[in-house]
Formats: C-alpha cells, structure tokens, sequence
C-alpha cells in the first residue's frame, strides 16, 4: 500500500512544493546576486549611516556584516526564506489528519489495508523528504549566485610606515576599482551550517503542525493554530532583540535557537565551533545555544511532536464524514 499512498500524497503536495521550490530558488539567487551589486566600501557608508540602536536587531557583528560573506550570509535569516520553507512544512504537516478529517477522505483512506500508523508516518516522510530538497535548493541557488556573480572592489593608494609595516589608506587621492569574481570572496561551503540550522527549524515546524492536526478535525482551525504560534515566536525574538536586558527572552522562542548567519560567523573563525553545544562570550559566560545545541533541541522537541501527534492518531476515535 505504500506505493498508493505515496501517489497520493504527491499527486497533494506537487504543486506547493514547486511553488516554494521556485520561491527558494528565485530568493536565494536574487539575494546574491543583490550583494555583489554593491561593493563593501558603499556598503559600510551606507551601515554607518543607521542608528546605533538598530544595531540590536542584527545576529552578527557589523563589522563582520560588511563583508561579501556576512551579507550573503544574512539571506538565510530573511523572514521571506524562513516563510516559503515554513509554509510547505506547515502546509502539509497540518494535512495529515484533520485535512483528511475535513475533506472526508479519512474513512475511505483507513478502509484500506493500511494502518494509520503507516498513513501517519508515510505523510511525515514526504514532508521531510519535501524539506531536505528544499535545503538543497536553496543552498545551490546561493552558489549558482557566487559562482556567476562578480564584485566591484574599490581601493585606495596606501602609505607603509617603514619598520612597523602599518599601512594608511590616502582617501584624498584617486580611488582604483576592479572587478573580482564573488567566488574569490565567498565559499559557498560556508553555508551549509546555516542551511543544516534550518532544515531543523524546519523539522519542528513540520512536527509540529502534524501534532496540531492529529489532535484536531478541520484543518482552518489548525492552520490558525500553527500561523498564531509561529508569529507569536517571530514576536518574542524580535522582543529579545530589542534590549540587551531582554535577551533571555529569545530562550523561549523556538526562533532564538535559529541564528544561521552567527553561526556561519562563529564557524569562519572558529570551525571547531560546530561541535559545541553552547557559545561563550569573551569572559567565558554562556550566551545561547551554538549550533549543535540548537539543533539538538530543534530535532528533540519535533521529534517529541511527531512521536505524541502519532500516539493520538493512533488512539483517537475519528469523526464520521459530514
């Protein structure tokens, strides 16, 4: 029966998973492609320009922002990426029992010989296997960008202080610019942390919402439970973000253990990073969850999602058919 079940949920899930596929796709080679326009000198004209206490609001350091890698980098913390990977994990992990509760179509599903366990867990898959491939997407439209892309890099004649060998840009004399290929600028491998950080996210979302649905019968009603939590969570980091006496507050969003662009910060200068379950500052106080801490929580709690949202379906008496 996993052939049909597998037709059917694909014959469901083709269309919005090509539109978000195109979203991913069409946003990740825009966003690059937009960095390489400007160079880093107009770029940190333009950011010392902004308020210090926009400086809040921002992940990673802005002298690390300027860089072509930093603001490549910040693609991944966009709210526009974060909601085409959101809405096909959200989507489709609310579909899977009280979308088929609403459509009707539950009672001839489980007419079949298959058990709900397997329609449950068959759902999942697709909707993981929808997710992974939207990673891939997303991190080959951001080297398609690099690989095609080239910067216009302006500098200055500069003065050597003998000795010392400290060099001093002459800013009054004529400025020379060439044009560079962004690969020599960015490594598209530096990415991948940030990509694997997000498929977590991901993965909880998708939990989530499945949890929401087998717990449910109209799938309206899921989907407004699923967007209230999401953008009730944006809402508590953004309120974390804002003082830096509120920044406990990101703890209980499920959003402050997503941070790609500080983790693909903290991995360029420290690759042993990625294997630390939490990040320090300078006086070796802990400050959050890095990389592999924030995944682990992403990956237990979805987990814990799924495992109770099958439970429930499993046990449940369903509805007859309005």
């Amino acid at each position: 029966m996993n052939s049909p079940l597998n037709r059917k949920y694909w014959s469901e899930a083709w269309l919005l998973f090509v539109a978000c596929g195109i979203g991913v796709v069409s946003f990740c080679w825009f966003r690059t492609w937009v960095v390489g326009e400007l160079d880093t000198s107009q770029f940190r004209q333009i950011i010392d320009l902004l308020p210090k206490d926009w400086r809040n609001f921002a992940s990673v350091d802005f002298d690390w922002l300027v860089s072509y890698l930093g603001r490549t980098a910040l693609a991944l913390d966009e709210p526009m990426l974060v909601m085409f990977v959101s809405g096909w994990v959200l989507v489709r992990g609310s579909d899977v029992v009280s979308g088929e509760l609403g459509r009707g179509t539950m009672e001839m599903l489980l007419a079949q010989p298959v058990s709900r366990r397997r329609v449950f867990l068959n759902h999942a898959f697709w909707t993981l296997v929808g997710l992974g491939i939207l990673m891939l997407l997303c991190w080959f439209a951001m080297a398609i960008g690099i690989w095609t892309s080239s910067v216009e890099e302006t500098t200055y004649p500069v003065l050597k202080i003998p000795i010392v060998d400290y060099p001093i840009p002459l800013t009054f004399l004529p400025e020379k610019t060439e044009l560079v290929e962004m690969s020599a600028e960015v490594d598209p491998i530096m990415f991948l942390p940030g990509i694997v950080n997000l498929f977590f996210l991901g993965w909880f979302l998708a939990g989530f919402a499945a949890m929401l649905s087998a717990f449910d019968r109209f799938r309206w009603r899921t989907l407004g439970l699923v967007s209230a939590f999401y953008f009730s969570n944006a809402g508590i980091k953004i309120l974390g973000m804002s003082s830096a006496k509120l920044a406990w507050v990101k703890q209980l969003s499920i959003f402050g253990f997503y941070s790609p662009a500080s983790v693909i910060q903290r991995t360029q200068t420290d690759p042993l990073s990625l294997l630390h379950f939490f990040k320090y500052s300078d006086e070796g106080q802990i400050q959050g969850t890095a990389l592999l801490g924030s995944c682990l929580v992403l990956f237990v709690t979805g987990l814990i999602c799924y495992v109770v949202g099958l439970r429930r379906f499993e046990t449940r008496d369903l509805p007859a058919p309005m």
